[in-house]
Protein backbone atom coordinates (compact mmCIF):
# COMPACT_ATOMS: atom_id res chain seq x y z
CA UNK A 1 0.00 0.00 0.00
CA UNK A 2 1.68 3.34 -1.23
CA UNK A 3 -0.69 5.24 -0.55
CA UNK A 4 -3.14 6.10 2.41
CA UNK A 5 -6.26 5.14 0.85
CA UNK A 6 -9.14 7.47 1.42
CA UNK A 7 -12.62 6.05 2.21
CA UNK A 8 -16.09 6.65 0.38
CA UNK A 9 -19.07 6.98 3.74
CA UNK A 10 -19.94 3.35 1.87
CA UNK A 11 -16.63 1.83 2.34
CA UNK A 12 -16.75 3.47 5.70
CA UNK A 13 -19.32 1.60 6.68
CA UNK A 14 -18.03 -1.48 5.20
CA UNK A 15 -14.87 -1.94 7.26
CA UNK A 16 -17.33 -1.06 10.27
CA UNK A 17 -19.44 -4.60 9.24
CA UNK A 18 -16.53 -6.47 8.29
CA UNK A 19 -14.94 -5.36 12.23
CA UNK A 20 -17.92 -6.72 13.74
CA UNK A 21 -18.43 -9.62 11.39
CA UNK A 22 -15.15 -11.11 10.37
CA UNK A 23 -16.71 -12.13 7.16
CA UNK A 24 -19.21 -11.78 5.15
CA UNK A 25 -20.85 -12.66 1.81
CA UNK A 26 -21.60 -10.14 -1.04
CA UNK A 27 -25.18 -10.86 -0.96
CA UNK A 28 -25.66 -10.36 2.55
CA UNK A 29 -23.34 -7.03 2.36
CA UNK A 30 -25.12 -5.34 -0.50
CA UNK A 31 -28.63 -5.93 2.05
CA UNK A 32 -27.04 -4.37 5.13
CA UNK A 33 -26.11 -1.58 2.78
CA UNK A 34 -29.37 -1.16 0.79
CA UNK A 35 -27.69 -1.25 -2.17
CA UNK A 36 -27.23 -3.36 -5.63
CA UNK A 37 -24.58 -6.10 -5.55
CA UNK A 38 -22.87 -4.64 -7.99
CA UNK A 39 -22.11 -1.03 -6.43
CA UNK A 40 -20.83 -3.52 -3.34
CA UNK A 41 -18.54 -5.28 -5.97
CA UNK A 42 -17.04 -2.26 -6.86
CA UNK A 43 -16.59 -1.01 -3.54
CA UNK A 44 -14.90 -4.32 -2.73
CA UNK A 45 -12.76 -4.54 -6.33
CA UNK A 46 -11.23 -0.65 -4.81
CA UNK A 47 -10.61 -1.63 -1.65
CA UNK A 48 -9.13 -5.27 -2.54
CA UNK A 49 -6.85 -3.49 -4.92
CA UNK A 50 -6.10 -0.93 -1.71
CA UNK A 51 -4.92 -3.91 0.80
CA UNK A 52 -8.01 -3.25 2.76
CA UNK A 53 -10.37 -6.60 2.50
CA UNK A 54 -9.56 -9.86 0.63
CA UNK A 55 -12.17 -11.38 -1.33
CA UNK A 56 -12.94 -15.05 -1.25
CA UNK A 57 -15.37 -17.17 -3.61
CA UNK A 58 -18.92 -15.65 -3.02
CA UNK A 59 -17.47 -13.43 0.41
CA UNK A 60 -14.91 -11.07 1.51
CA UNK A 61 -13.03 -10.11 4.75
CA UNK A 62 -10.35 -7.46 5.92
CA UNK A 63 -7.26 -8.47 4.79
CA UNK A 64 -4.32 -9.89 6.71
CA UNK A 65 -2.08 -7.78 6.12
CA UNK A 66 -3.31 -4.51 5.87
CA UNK A 67 -0.93 -1.90 7.16
CA UNK A 68 -3.15 0.35 8.93
CA UNK A 69 -5.92 -0.54 11.08
CA UNK A 70 -9.70 -0.46 10.23
CA UNK A 71 -10.03 2.43 13.20
CA UNK A 72 -7.22 4.51 11.51
CA UNK A 73 -8.58 3.79 7.87
CA UNK A 74 -11.82 5.39 9.51
CA UNK A 75 -10.19 8.62 9.81
CA UNK A 76 -8.90 9.03 6.63
CA UNK A 77 -12.70 8.95 5.81
CA UNK A 78 -15.05 12.20 4.90
CA UNK A 79 -12.68 14.26 7.46
CA UNK A 80 -13.79 17.80 6.18
CA UNK A 81 -17.09 16.58 7.86
CA UNK A 82 -15.88 15.29 10.86
CA UNK A 83 -13.88 18.74 11.13
CA UNK A 84 -16.65 20.06 11.32
CA UNK A 85 -18.38 18.67 13.25
CA UNK A 86 -15.69 18.57 15.97
CA UNK A 87 -15.55 22.22 15.94
CA UNK A 88 -19.13 22.75 16.62
CA UNK A 89 -19.14 20.34 19.24
CA UNK A 90 -16.08 22.01 20.53
CA UNK A 91 -18.46 25.73 20.71
CA UNK A 92 -21.04 24.09 22.04
CA UNK A 93 -18.87 23.20 25.45
CA UNK A 94 -17.68 25.28 28.04
CA UNK A 95 -13.86 25.26 29.47
CA UNK A 96 -13.93 23.08 32.42
CA UNK A 97 -16.97 20.41 31.92
CA UNK A 98 -16.62 16.98 32.57
CA UNK A 99 -17.37 14.90 29.51
CA UNK A 100 -17.28 11.54 28.27
CA UNK A 101 -15.46 10.93 24.33
CA UNK A 102 -16.46 7.00 22.82
CA UNK A 103 -13.64 5.49 20.71
CA UNK A 104 -15.02 6.76 17.23
CA UNK A 105 -13.13 8.79 14.78
CA UNK A 106 -14.80 11.31 15.50
CA UNK A 107 -13.99 11.58 18.98
CA UNK A 108 -10.42 11.62 18.09
CA UNK A 109 -11.26 14.78 15.63
CA UNK A 110 -13.20 16.51 18.79
CA UNK A 111 -10.26 15.56 20.98
CA UNK A 112 -8.11 17.89 18.53
CA UNK A 113 -10.87 20.48 18.16
CA UNK A 114 -10.35 20.46 22.05
CA UNK A 115 -7.06 21.05 22.03
CA UNK A 116 -6.88 24.85 22.80
CA UNK A 117 -9.95 24.61 25.41
CA UNK A 118 -8.61 24.44 29.31
CA UNK A 119 -9.60 22.66 32.31
CA UNK A 120 -11.88 20.03 30.79
CA UNK A 121 -11.73 16.68 32.36
CA UNK A 122 -12.08 13.48 30.03
CA UNK A 123 -13.06 10.14 30.43
CA UNK A 124 -12.55 7.70 27.37
CA UNK A 125 -11.97 4.02 26.56
CA UNK A 126 -9.96 5.38 23.22
CA UNK A 127 -6.04 5.36 24.01
CA UNK A 128 -6.61 7.42 20.48
CA UNK A 129 -8.77 9.99 21.83
CA UNK A 130 -5.98 9.82 25.09
CA UNK A 131 -3.02 10.59 23.09
CA UNK A 132 -5.05 13.21 21.08
CA UNK A 133 -5.83 14.86 24.20
CA UNK A 134 -2.66 14.70 25.55
CA UNK A 135 -1.35 16.84 22.81
CA UNK A 136 -2.46 19.96 24.51
CA UNK A 137 -0.22 19.17 27.00
CA UNK A 138 -1.58 19.71 30.97
CA UNK A 139 -4.83 21.56 29.75
CA UNK A 140 -6.98 18.81 30.73
CA UNK A 141 -7.25 15.55 32.61
CA UNK A 142 -7.59 12.74 30.95
CA UNK A 143 -9.03 9.62 32.31
CA UNK A 144 -8.61 6.12 30.97
CA UNK A 145 -10.68 2.68 32.54
CA UNK A 146 -8.95 -0.79 33.04
CA UNK A 147 -9.47 -3.39 30.65
CA UNK A 148 -8.10 -5.45 27.86
CA UNK A 149 -6.74 -3.63 24.95
CA UNK A 150 -7.99 -4.34 21.74
CA UNK A 151 -5.37 -3.81 18.94
CA UNK A 152 -7.87 -2.63 15.81
CA UNK A 153 -9.05 0.48 17.54
CA UNK A 154 -6.70 0.75 20.63
CA UNK A 155 -9.89 0.58 23.10
CA UNK A 156 -9.87 -0.44 26.33
CA UNK A 157 -12.77 -3.09 26.20
CA UNK A 158 -14.02 -5.53 28.62
CA UNK A 159 -15.75 -6.14 31.36
CA UNK A 160 -13.37 -3.14 34.02
CA UNK A 161 -14.06 -0.95 31.53
CA UNK A 162 -17.68 -1.33 31.75
CA UNK A 163 -17.59 -1.02 35.34
CA UNK A 164 -15.62 2.38 34.89
CA UNK A 165 -18.46 3.48 32.65
CA UNK A 166 -21.30 2.86 35.03
CA UNK A 167 -19.40 4.54 38.12
CA UNK A 168 -18.97 8.33 35.60
CA UNK A 169 -21.23 11.43 36.17
CA UNK A 170 -20.65 13.36 33.35
CA UNK A 171 -21.62 17.30 32.06
CA UNK A 172 -21.71 15.60 28.88
CA UNK A 173 -21.53 12.18 26.78
CA UNK A 174 -20.74 12.59 23.70
CA UNK A 175 -20.90 9.92 21.05
CA UNK A 176 -20.76 8.85 17.46
CA UNK A 177 -23.05 5.90 16.07
CA UNK A 178 -23.40 3.87 12.72
CA UNK A 179 -26.34 4.82 12.08
CA UNK A 180 -29.17 7.13 12.63
CA UNK A 181 -32.70 5.78 12.21
CA UNK A 182 -35.89 7.07 12.53
CA UNK A 183 -37.69 3.90 14.07
CA UNK A 184 -34.41 2.68 15.89
CA UNK A 185 -32.87 5.90 17.37
CA UNK A 186 -29.15 5.54 17.02
CA UNK A 187 -27.71 2.31 16.17
CA UNK A 188 -24.17 0.46 16.74
CA UNK A 189 -22.75 -2.53 15.51
CA UNK A 190 -20.03 -3.33 18.35
CA UNK A 191 -21.79 -4.45 21.54
CA UNK A 192 -19.02 -3.21 23.66
CA UNK A 193 -19.42 -0.31 22.34
CA UNK A 194 -22.89 -0.06 22.53
CA UNK A 195 -22.84 -1.55 26.49
CA UNK A 196 -20.05 1.52 26.93
CA UNK A 197 -22.95 4.17 25.91
CA UNK A 198 -25.95 2.58 27.64
CA UNK A 199 -23.67 2.03 30.48
CA UNK A 200 -22.56 5.95 31.00
CA UNK A 201 -26.11 7.33 29.66
CA UNK A 202 -28.19 7.15 32.43
CA UNK A 203 -25.78 9.32 34.26
CA UNK A 204 -25.19 12.16 32.29
CA UNK A 205 -26.24 15.66 32.60
CA UNK A 206 -26.40 16.19 28.62
CA UNK A 207 -26.26 13.55 25.68
CA UNK A 208 -25.06 14.50 22.47
CA UNK A 209 -24.93 12.24 19.66
CA UNK A 210 -22.49 13.61 16.31
CA UNK A 211 -23.00 11.83 13.17
CA UNK A 212 -22.51 13.16 9.59
CA UNK A 213 -24.83 12.90 6.61
CA UNK A 214 -24.13 9.38 5.61
CA UNK A 215 -25.11 8.19 9.00
CA UNK A 216 -28.93 9.48 8.39
CA UNK A 217 -30.87 5.67 8.02
CA UNK A 218 -27.58 3.91 7.14
CA UNK A 219 -27.33 0.50 8.65
CA UNK A 220 -27.21 -0.70 11.97
CA UNK A 221 -27.76 -3.70 14.05
CA UNK A 222 -28.21 -2.35 17.76
CA UNK A 223 -29.79 0.56 19.17
CA UNK A 224 -27.38 1.97 21.51
CA UNK A 225 -29.33 5.08 22.56
CA UNK A 226 -33.24 5.60 21.87
CA UNK A 227 -33.98 9.17 20.78
CA UNK A 228 -35.55 10.19 24.03
CA UNK A 229 -32.09 9.75 26.02
CA UNK A 230 -30.94 12.59 23.14
CA UNK A 231 -30.51 16.02 24.16
CA UNK A 232 -28.67 17.75 20.82
CA UNK A 233 -27.59 16.02 17.62
CA UNK A 234 -24.52 17.77 15.97
CA UNK A 235 -24.92 17.34 11.92
CA UNK A 236 -24.25 18.28 8.90
CA UNK A 237 -26.92 18.49 6.80
CA UNK A 238 -31.40 18.96 7.41
CA UNK A 239 -32.56 15.71 8.42
CA UNK A 240 -34.64 13.86 6.30
CA UNK A 241 -38.48 14.24 7.43
CA UNK A 242 -38.99 10.62 8.83
CA UNK A 243 -35.54 11.76 10.96
CA UNK A 244 -37.20 15.17 12.02
CA UNK A 245 -39.95 13.97 13.20
CA UNK A 246 -38.54 11.11 14.99
CA UNK A 247 -36.06 14.10 16.82
CA UNK A 248 -38.73 16.51 17.14
CA UNK A 249 -37.59 16.49 20.91
CA UNK A 250 -33.84 16.63 19.89
CA UNK A 251 -31.85 20.23 19.58
CA UNK A 252 -30.26 19.77 16.25
CA UNK A 253 -27.26 21.23 15.21
CA UNK A 254 -26.39 21.91 12.02
CA UNK A 255 -22.44 22.58 11.59
CA UNK A 256 -21.31 25.21 9.26
CA UNK A 257 -18.65 25.01 7.07
CA UNK A 258 -14.70 26.43 8.37
CA UNK A 259 -13.61 29.67 7.32
CA UNK A 260 -10.57 29.00 5.91
CA UNK A 261 -7.42 30.75 7.05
Amino acid sequence: MNMTPVLSARQERIVEILRATPSITTVELAQRLGVSGETVRRDLQAMADDGIVQKFHGGVSLHRDVQESPFLLRMRSNVAAKRRLAQQVSALLPDGASLVLDNSSTACFIAEALAERRGLTVATPSLEVARALANSGDRHTVMLPGGTLRSSDMTLAGANALRFATQLHPDYLIVSVASLSARGGCLDFDPFEVEFKQAVCPHAETVIVVADASKFEAPGLITSLPWDNVRILVTDQALPDDLANATRAVQVVIAKDQPEG
